[in-house]
């Protein structure tokens, strides 16, 4: 019977073991400031997009970038330049020039347009979800994808030149839960779409995190409980059989 019983219960501790040592944790957030790649939130620019011609009433990009980057992808944290508010904590304002900012006059000042930027990550993904959040604030306004779905769509335009009185914008966090989500095994792609419709600097900044759910211990012990009343089930049966053959 002991032997019976480690056999049920075993199962049961092996996989309370592989859950606490493989849960899946991701760190997303631009305070990587400046960079050339694009990974775990060091934000990689893409290129821009004209805005559509109803961007005052209805902000649609396109699903990629008609011009691409020509400065080697590079984003700049743009802290030194004057920010609109204080960044999410361990994160940075980040953008496609180095002089972009609320405080860009000129040459430096982005024109209206879309600009894009992404980052990649890796998770173990499968069919277990993660849970977590992320938050972005954004000038003028921003649509977020994870893995090409919109998460986050652009906020109303509004008529400060600098940011959109919607949601998100460069004085509002702009945070939403990622509960029950599915990531790909290997690598998976966070893209910000940044929408400048003010004549003045784009500019972005979000933080945020991911881990993946695992089984709570108490769901493994029912699983250990019922592994050990089946083995006694099967214990007892096998010594009535015996029993039966031995009269």
């Amino acid at each position: 019977m002991r032997t019976t019983l480690k056999v049920a219960v075993l199962p049961a501790v092996f996989l309370a073991l592989v859950s606490a040592a493989y849960a899946d944790h991701i760190t997303l957030d631009s305070g990587n400031g400046s960079s050339s790649s694009h990974s775990n939130g060091a934000l990689e620019y893409l290129g821009t997009s004209p805005l559509n011609s109803s961007w005052a009433t209805n902000l649609v990009a396109p699903v990629n970038p008609t011009a691409t980057s020509s400065i080697s992808k590079t984003t700049y944290d743009v802290s030194s330049a004057g920010v609109w508010t204080a960044a999410i904590a361990g994160s940075s304002w980040v953008s496609n020039t180095s002089t972009a900012g609320p405080n860009c006059s000129g040459s430096q000042c982005d024109p209206n347009d879309f600009y894009y930027y992404e980052t990649s990550f890796t998770a173990v993904g499968g069919s277990m979800p993660y849970s977590g959040s992320l938050s972005v604030m954004a000038d003028d306004t921003a649509e977020v994808l994870l893995n090409g779905k919109v998460i986050i769509p652009f906020g109303a335009i509004g008529n400060d030149g600098h940011c959109s009185v919607g949601q998100p914008n460069c004085t509002y966090i702009d945070t939403i839960s990622l509960n029950g989500t599915l990531l790909n095994a290997g690598t998976n792609w966070l893209e910000i779409i940044d929408a400048q419709t003010g004549g003045s600097a784009a500019g972005v900044d979000f933080s945020g995190s991911l881990t993946q759910d695992t089984p709570e211990p108490s769901s493994l012990l029912l699983l250990g409980t019922g592994l050990l009343g089946l083995a006694f089930g099967l214990f007892r049966k096998n010594k009535a059989s015996g029993l039966v053959q031995n009269l």
